[in-house]
């Protein structure tokens, strides 16, 4: 089925930009399956015959997941569960990006935190400089 509409793709974007690769983009399960497909047939739906893509969604946990993966063992949750943030269980999940506007909104959480932190550290160190000048100067 995936091969079927691989095909009536390739028809469409051969009938409507004649030499454009197709490109298409597909949730994890159906990824898989194309994927089998330029396996299995690489002269006519190969990686240079044809583009796949995940979906949007798909990347996005993927990348939150690759985060979580950096962050565990850190003491990131240890800090969220502290703060009140979320409970042990919840921020856990947010490792393995569970769900995934939680994970978002606790990463969102995190980069404020850690931003205001900076401010304050920059509005101690001097009053007369921008903060836009001091961050550049630390680069």
């Amino acid at each position: 089925m995936v091969k079927h509409g691989m095909d009536v793709i390739r028809q469409a974007v051969t009938f409507l930009n004649l030499g454009q690769v197709p490109i298409i983009t597909v949730d994890q399960p159906l990824f898989a399956l194309a994927k089998m497909v330029q396996w299995k047939w690489p002269d006519s739906h190969g990686e240079k015959a044809y583009v796949v893509m995940l979906g949007g969604l798909h990347i996005e946990m993927a990348l939150w997941s690759v985060l979580g993966d950096l962050l565990d063992g850190s003491g990131w949750t240890v800090a969220l569960t502290e703060a009140d943030v979320a409970s042990s269980g919840v921020v856990d999940s947010f490792l393995k990006a569970s769900h995934l506007t939680r994970t978002r909104h606790a990463h969102q959480v995190t980069a404020l935190a850690l931003h205001k932190l900076q401010r304050d550290a920059f509005s101690q160190y001097v009053d007369e400089a921008s903060f836009s000048m001091w961050e550049e100067a630390r680069k």
